[in-house]
């Protein structure tokens, strides 16, 4: 399956995080990206949120990643419930 996204770094300086908003189909083959993009916001500042808001399907393993993500420390905001079951079953 060809999957689609986009990822988007949403500084906030005067509140010291960056947002990385998400948007589209997520799976396996985005997830070097995304890493990338969460790396680069970490380099902006000490804080980063991933905004799920606009991701509309994501595979088991972008569910794993997100999981493991959140446990270490990257704050999942705007998360839908449908995404968050998956999200947490990887807890």
């Amino acid at each position: 399956m060809d999957m689609q996204y986009k990822i988007v770094l949403e500084p906030h300086p005067a509140e010291q995080y960056v947002n990385v908003l998400l948007n589209g189909k997520l799976d396996e083959q985005a997830l070097p990206e995304i890493e990338r993009s969460i790396c680069e916001a970490q380099r902006k500042q000490s804080r980063v949120f991933i905004d799920l808001s606009e991701v509309t399907l994501l595979d088991r393993k972008a569910a794993e990643y997100f999981s493991a993500r959140a446990v270490n420390g990257i704050r999942l905001v705007n998360c839908p419930a449908y995404l968050r079951r998956w999200i947490c079953a990887g807890e």
